[in-house]
This record gives structure tokens, C-alpha cells and sequence, in this order.
């Protein structure tokens, strides 16, 4: 499950956390991490990934390609 990040210094925290372990500012519960750019792009990679590996399952053209897209989505989601 993912943690809270914190809006000043984007550091994930654990759920459980009130304040965030590198900053030390009171974590903001109110905000969904889907509602975040990072959480968008992580759901658009999956997303994107899982078509690629049925695609790859059914033996289309567009599997293999998707899989790249996919990942470059999650990966922007970790770091963004």
C-alpha cells in the first residue's frame, strides 16, 4: 500500500505517519494520491503495462511496445 507524501519535500512517508520522516511537517490527510500528478502517472503505467502484457499473451504487434511506455509512466510517477 502506498504511504502520505509530503506536499513540502515529496518524501513518501508510511500511512500511519502524522509527520513526514525527512521534513518534520504534519502530513495532510485530506489529499487522495490519485488526486496527485505522481499517482496519475502510476495508474496510467500500470494501466499501460497490463495492456502491454495482454497483448503479449494474445500475440499482437502492440504488446511488446506498450510495455516501455508503461514503465517510463510508473517510473515518472516515482520520481515526479
Amino acid at each position: 500500500m502506498a504511504g502520505l507524501v509530503c506536499s513540502a519535500c515529496s518524501h513518501e512517508n508510511p500511512h500511519r505517519a502524522d509527520h513526514c520522516e525527512a521534513c518534520g511537517r504534519v502530513l495532510d490527510r485530506s489529499v487522495a494520491p490519485i488526486a496527485l500528478w505522481s499517482g496519475k502517472f502510476k495508474v496510467a503505467g500500470v494501466f499501460i503495462m497490463a495492456i502491454g502484457v495482454i497483448g503479449m499473451t494474445l500475440g499482437t504487434w502492440w504488446g511488446p511496445p506498450a510495455l516501455l511506455p508503461g514503465l517510463a509512466f510508473y517510473m515518472m510517477g516515482r520520481f515526479f
